[in-house]
């Protein structure tokens, strides 16, 4: 099951300081073996393994755009972990990521995994390589697809390369989007190591690492370790004002707050997502926004016992905003020339990571309460006197129990290469075997259904009242009355209560991963203006899952949770691939250098059969100074295993969880509609009564894979300029691209009925077909939510690079820009339905970039950093009109847009001859993450406390940080 919709906002995006270090290394010599001119990772890098080409070519004149991130200006930037830096790139920035802040959501790979998006097309669609070498997939739970960015050896990455292009042709499927290549510090020699600490100034959300690498040069080759233990503290809500006290912000037309000012304390009044109530007959009665303890309820005139529950309960200060991680990892690499092997090199890579996240949140717990029930203080049981209430007896009966929620995973990650390389007749040649293993275990805490029925007395299942504790209720079992005033109020429950009903359970995951590959390079034959490059290759890869859930959880036991089965199955692919360069005019008048590139791959899967992916390159010098360059490809992603072999996971939500026509006719306090004009229309037309107020059976929700699913195809276009005038230390790109996917696999969810009568194509548009209404009882008895391909999705946009480096007799000046700008990002789930595009939208704002400038005098290095986030709005979306109408406000404003923002990071290092350090402050004006108001639509973006959720604004939420790193070599 995976939570993540067309909704770019429910990807969140990428950690924003982490743009800062994407600097293009303009015009640099490449070739094809991992060679650089340079023992650290500090000194500049001459030559490096080009992404996107198997074929000898320079970086920034390449038909394809590449950006490098080198490690000294990660450092610089204060970030830490691989995460931060690729999903701070401007290539991912403007688009959903997922991160530390998703811990209360179900996510593809399970909590506290950290993927990259590029282009916002999702982690399946952007490839993962760490030398050159394909990453295994890694996270628990059946959906275990992408990459875990936590599993990359930080301490030893020389480089970050991202292919901003789709590149199917070249390295096979996944790679849609682009191509994600991390290159360690191959020519590393001696002793090193490395502590770093970086602290908000707030305190809570505190980083330290620390590593040590070890390299040593032989005669015949050269070989390195190294090991890192890596640890993020949590933040909670409890830890910043602004996640704990969620303030309404809403505004007058003059500008000033409208918010409830508490009567309590005389501020603005708090408002947690937990909001006290209960509701009777499927009436939601809640504690009234004055603060009072009046219930309100009509027809009842006594007063009710739990009517005082807390609007802020303490509960939620637990609750993880950032997930809490411990990483520990081990990667070792060498090459070897023995003389046996007649001159070729054997080469191996291992790496061993372990991950231990952890997310504490809160749940609701709403169980039905029947009128027969003696619980019930609203039945026909009460012991309250008729008097007080007759209209009201006779009520089923459902409170609101908030109670705690947590998750933990541990993930142990394998890899080994083994390989070896060498050169035939001027032909380089490479064959290699890999083997990756992910072993994960998840623990989270369960309610058995059984039980909760049982000690309610009420199956929601069926409907039927089945008495509290009869003799067929699971051994030891304790009636369970959430009505209480202790458990209202306080959440407070027996001993015998909690250990009865509140479990927790344990499921395993295990993912495998080999791949054979063998590949040659070098020159066919000589043309006119040069020699036709070319590359050949065969490719061998076989993906196993299995994954066993918890016990609760596989017989379908697991109150308000899904039921999922075991989830086992493997795929084979099979490959063969080729590229040829050929040099068509150089040194003439307006072609200074002019190249065709082609690349071609045919694939054969076992499970979905073959398919052939091609890409074409133009890349035109016209003098020394001006460079025309475009690519035109297709792609391919094959299904994913549990997009195929996902059991059938089944989840009961109850009908007022997923039937927007409950009550479609009422009003809020002030009178006013609760539902948007399109729903009342739609339930109308349906049939419903404006009054149905949905007491019936659960919803079955199915989720499963499907063996019938179609590849997912794409096209990407690329096309652009580079200026790069000798002499002068500036150089720019500009790059327009386009990508569209079509068959994209996604699943729907449960979300189809709000979708369905949401929309005016209502009931032609496809989302209708996905369900099941009983005509008699207008009960929703059915949803689909399985894997399925749905049309397409499309984007555009345009990239800007830059850099400019100059040389004087007191220092070096180096200023870095980097940004993209997102045209659009459209989305169609159905053919005919309507195109979706929230593009700008909150957490998916249209412009993102950053600025670096550095400055270099002898031994110190002073750098300032800018990172942008555009402005973005959710006015017009979802009928969002930014009006608000309460009884204490009528006719105010919510916010429902963010302005530009920015913040400013000031580091500086001090290089030694054996030591070097960095520090620096983080954020260091304290900028806030932007500020949402509470109300009507404004919460469909999310917000996290009081501001916009969107994980570009991670240095926001955390606030100023102060950073140290400290580095010793021998």
């Amino acid at each position: 099951m995976s939570i993540l919709s067309p909704r770019k906002w429910l990807l969140a995006s990428s950690v924003l300081t982490g743009m800062m270090m994407t600097a293009p290394a303009l015009a640099q010599e490449v070739s094809t073996e991992t060679t650089t001119t340079t023992t650290t990772e500090e000194e500049v890098v001459t030559e490096v393994v080009i992404t996107g080409s198997r074929i000898k070519g320079k970086e920034f004149t390449s038909a394809s755009p590449v950006t490098i991130i080198t490690a000294e200006k990660s450092t610089a930037a204060g970030l830490i972990s691989a995460a931060e830096v690729l999903q701070g790139s401007s290539v991912a920035n403007g688009s959903g990521q997922i991160n530390s802040t998703f811990t209360g959501y179900v996510l593809d790979g399970g909590g506290g995994i950290n993927t990259i998006s590029l282009r916002g097309l999702g982690a399946q669609r952007s490839l993962v390589l760490l030398n050159g070498r394909r990453m295994p997939p890694a996270g628990v739970s059946g959906t275990v697809a992408a990459v875990d960015l936590n599993t990359l050896p930080d301490a030893v990455v020389s480089r970050y390369e991202i292919l901003k292009d789709g590149a199917s042709s070249i390295y096979g499927s996944d790679a849609v989007a682009g191509v994600v290549n991390v290159i360690t510090r191959s020519n590393f020699e001696g002793l090193e190591f490395n502590a770093t600490a970086r602290v908000p100034e707030a305190g809570a959300g505190e980083t330290y690492d620390f590593s040590g690498i070890w390299g040593k040069r032989v005669d015949k080759g050269h070989f390195l370790v190294s090991g890192s233990y890596s640890e993020t503290k949590a933040v909670t809500q409890g830890d910043r004002k602004g996640f704990d006290c969620a303030e309404e912000y809403l505004y007058n037309e003059d500008g000033t707050r409208a918010d409830l000012v508490s009567n309590l304390t005389g501020e603005y009044a708090c408002w947690g997502s937990t909001t006290g109530g209960i509701l009777i007959d499927d009436t939601y009665f809640r504690i009234p926004r004055d603060g009072s303890s009046a219930f309100g309820v009509p027809g009842w005139f006594g007063p009710v016992p739990f009517a005082d529950r807390q609007l802020d309960p303490a509960i939620e200060d637990r609750v993880t905003v950032f997930s809490p991680v411990k990483r520990y990892t081990f990667f070792a690499q060498g090459e070897y020339r023995p003389e046996w092997a007649g001159g070729a090199e054997l080469y191996t890579e291992l790496l061993v990571n372990r991950r231990e996240s952890e997310q504490h949140g809160i749940r609701y717990i709403f169980p039905y309460y029947d009128p027969q029930s003696p619980q019930n203080p609203f039945g026909t049981g009460s012991a309250y006197d008729i008097a007080d209430g007759p209209a009201r007896f006779g009520a089923y009966v459902y409170p609101y129990f908030l109670t705690k929620s947590d998750d933990s995973q541990e993930v142990d990650v394998y890899r080994g290469v083994f390989g070896a390389r060498g050169d035939y007749k001027g032909w380089a040649w490479d064959s290699y075997l890999s083997y990756s293993k992910s072993k994960g275990e998840y623990t989270g805490d369960v309610v058995p259904k059984d039980r909760l029925f049982y000690g309610t007395g009420l199956n929601e299942d069926t409907f039927e009242f089945i008495g509290v504790c009869p003799p067929e209720a699971p051994a030891g079992c304790v009636p369970l009355n959430l009505l209480t005033p202790a458990a209202l109020n306080d959440g407070v429950l027996t001993q015998a209560e909690r250990d009865y009903f509140f479990l927790t359970e344990t499921g395993k995951t295990e993912y495998e991963q080999t791949i054979f590959e063998a590949s040659t390079t070098g020159d066919l034959f000589d043309l006119p203006a040069g020699p036709l490059g070319a590359a050949f290759g065969i490719a061998i890869r076989k993906d196993k899952i299995n994954d066993v859930p918890g016990e609760y959880s596989r017989a379908a036991n697991a109150w308000g949770s899904a039921s999922a089965g075991i989830t086992k199955g493997e795929d084979t692919l099979s490959e063969a691939y080729f590229e040829l360069e050929a040099p068509i005019v150089n040194g003439k008048t307006f072609f200074e250098d002019l190249k065709l590139n082609f690349s071609g791959r045919y694939s054969n899967y076992d499970s979905v059969g073959d398919a052939f992916t091609y890409k074409v390159g133009l890349n035109w010098a016209i003098d020394n100074t001006f460079r025309f360059r475009a690519t035109h490809g297709t792609s391919f992603r094959a299904p994913a295993l549990y997009e195929m072999f996902l059991n059938a996971q089944t989840a009961y939500l109850s009908q007022r969880t997923v039937d927007p026509c409950i009550n479609w006719g009422a009003t809020n306090e002030s009178g006013q509609l609760v539902k948007s004009q399109t729903i009342r229309d739609n339930c109308a037309a349906e049939g419903i009564p404006a009054t149905y107020n949905g007491n019936g059976p659960s919803t079955l929700i199915e989720y499963s894979g499907s063996t019938s699913l179609n590849p997912e195809e794409s096209t990407a276009t690329n096309f652009g300029f580079a200026l790069t005038p000798p002499d002068t230390g500036f150089k720019m790109a500009i790059d327009f691209w386009r990508i569209e996917v079509e068959d994209q696999i996604l699943s729907t969810g449960a979300g189809v009925v709000g979708a369905c009568y949401g929309q005016e194509t209502y009931p032609n548009n496809g989302f209708c077909g996905l369900f099941t209404r009983d005509p008699s009882t207008n009960y929703i008895t059915f949803i689909d939510a399985s894997y399925r391909n749905i049309p397409s999705e499309e984007t555009s946009g345009v990239d800007f690079t830059a850099s400019y480096e100059k040389e004087f007799n007191f220092g070096t000046l180096a200023i870095d820009l980097d940004a993209t700008f997102t045209k659009d990002s459209k989305t169609q789930l159905f053919p005919g339905d309507v195109v979706l595009d929230y593009n700008g939208t909150i957490a998916d704002p249209k412009m993102v970039g950053d600025i670096q400038t550095s400055f270099k005098h002898k031994d110190w290095t002073f750098y300032w950093t800018l990172n942008y986030v555009g402005e973005s709005t959710n006015q017009g979306y979802r009928e969002e009109d930014g009006v608000v109408n309460l009884s204490y406000a009528p006719l105010a404003y919510n916010k429902n847009f963010t302005n530009d923002w920015t913040t400013h990071d000031v580091t500086v290092r001090y290089q030694a001859k054996t030591w070097t350090v960095n520090a620096g402050v983080i954020n260091i004006a304290d900028e806030e993450a932007p500020i949402i108001s509470y109300g009507d639509n404004t919460g469909s973006p999310g917000r996290l406390g009081i501001y916009a959720w969107g994980s570009q604004y991670r240095s926001g939420y955390l606030g100023r940080q102060f950073y140290l790193r400290m580095s010793k070599s021998f």
